[in-house]
């Protein structure tokens, strides 16, 4: 198959509308094949065109490469955004791998709504991305490996080259005569993906020459396997979730092993949008906290996320790195927004509701958090209640009690923001009173 700006077309006409396309360039020979087709069909696109390359200052030449793909896109009248990143490796990091999450985090900030990220990966991108995966024990899903669209921030990635090998493209860019640069680190076979491009593709072409075809037809066959496990977990996420994006174990546990594995990855990754655990940690989800005891508050952290149990149910959380909030009242107004770490108090005026008026225009307003010992009268209650008993009844687990705010009235409590206004502050019915909102918190879901 040869390569023209008529397939790209054919291509783009697959994908979704787009306000605006990014094209990720980095100068190299792929992805300024890439940029110079879609500059040729830019009378046949709707949707603006835009380039952006990012400086990861790991070589020497990063300035020159930067040079050259300014320059290059000045030819082609095409706007450019140049990011510098910090994309040096910590300790025991690929270098790989924090090159890729630098890159992608720029992604993920620039692209706005409806915004379509264009990327040069081709045919031998995908079946190396296959091999690599095999011997990382990767599932359906990571041998699906790169699919030709997905989400990415607030719009979407695509990868319109993915039915051309990297020849086909090569014969292009000379055809164009286009002038690329060739990342020398691309040729350090100490990289896994150089190795398998250098040392083990050519071996297998020799004895299969459609190496490169088969290997990605395969990807295609596990991308349908993947999408059918995808179904079946939506399925089974509907029948066993219970308030917001909780799990209930009881009726997990009637879930085969299988089965179970599979609602709990598109649980973690698809609905709660955590890091995805490896084998390891999964397992320990089944077989330490879904059998606990029913008064067991087990947890299971790995890097990214974290399960807990409580009540019977399963909680999905981001690992908690902020310090408990401490015991020092924070002075309000009780008229704009206050933000807490990660969280945002919000009052808003509603007639006959939340805390009346006259008690937030003094100087005594604070919000705290509990230390032990808090007590408030509930609206409607007739006698006061401890704050631990509160939240028991409301089964507020007890990891997310020391981060529920505390509206304070001189050394009363108010409100308990989110879960109810306390005696005596309720405004009447024909008054203006102020509900006070959380906003983004971040507790269990």
């Amino acid at each position: 198959m040869s390569f023209t700006p008529a397939h790209l077309l054919q291509q783009l006409a697959q994908l979704p509308a787009a306000r605006r396309y990014w094209v990720a360039y980095s100068g190299g020979c792929d992805s300024h094949v890439l940029l110079h087709a879609l500059a040729t069909l830019r009378t046949h696109l709707d949707t603006p065109l835009h380039a952006i390359h990012i400086n990861h200052g790991l070589q020497m030449q990063a300035g020159a490469w930067e040079t050259h793909c300014r320059q290059v896109c000045a030819q082609l009248s095409i706007p450019l955004e140049v990011v510098r990143v910090n994309a040096a490796h910590a300790a025991g990091e690929s270098p790989e791998a924090a090159a890729r999450v630098a890159r992608y985090g720029v992604f993920t900030e620039i692209l706005q709504d409806d915004d379509i990220l264009l990327m040069a990966h081709h045919q031998d991108d995908q079946a190396e991305t296959l091999l690599l995966q095999m011997l990382r024990g990767a599932g359906l899903k990571g041998l699906a490996a790169m699919p030709v669209l997905t989400r990415l921030g607030r719009g979407r990635l695509a990868r319109p080259l993915l039915d051309f090998t990297r020849s086909v493209l090569s014969h292009y860019a000379v055809q164009q005569g286009l002038v690329w640069i060739d990342d020398p680190s691309n040729t350090d076979v100490r990289f896994d993906r150089n190795f398998l491009r250098h040392e083990v593709m050519p071996l297998l072409h020799q004895r299969w020459p459609a190496t490169t075809s088969i290997l990605s037809r395969v990807a295609e066959h596990m991308a349908e396997g993947a999408s059918l496990l995808r179904d079946l977990a939506e399925q089974d996420f509907t029948q066993h979730r219970v308030a917001g994006q909780r799990l209930t174990v009881a009726s997990l546990r009637a879930l085969d092993a299988a089965r179970l594995r599979n609602l709990l990855r598109y649980w973690l990754f698809d609905v709660c949008r955590l890091t995805m655990p490896d084998s390891r940690h999964l397992n320990r989800i089944v077989h330490e906290v879904l059998p606990a005891a029913g008064d067991a508050m087990p947890i299971v952290s790995w890097r990214g996320g974290e399960v807990r149990r409580y009540r019977g149910e399963l909680y999905a959380l981001q690992p908690e790195t902020a310090p408990l909030p401490t015991g020092l009242p924070i002075a309000w107004d009780g008229k704009q927004a206050l933000s807490l770490h990660q969280q945002v108090l919000i009052p808003h005026l509603v007639k006959g509701q939340g805390i009346a008026r006259q008690f937030l225009t003094g100087q005594d307003l604070s919000v705290r958090f509990r230390q032990g010992g808090e007590s408030c009268m509930p609206l409607g209650r007739k006698h006061h209640h401890s704050l631990k008993k509160l939240f028991q009844e409301w089964g507020v687990p007890p990891w997310q009690r020391e981060r529920v705010p505390l509206l304070y009235v001189g050394d009363d409590i108010a409100q308990i923001v989110g879960y109810c206004i306390c005696e005596p502050f309720q405004t009447n019915p024909q008054q203006e009173g102020v509900v006070v909102t959380l906003e983004n918190a971040h507790v269990g879901r």
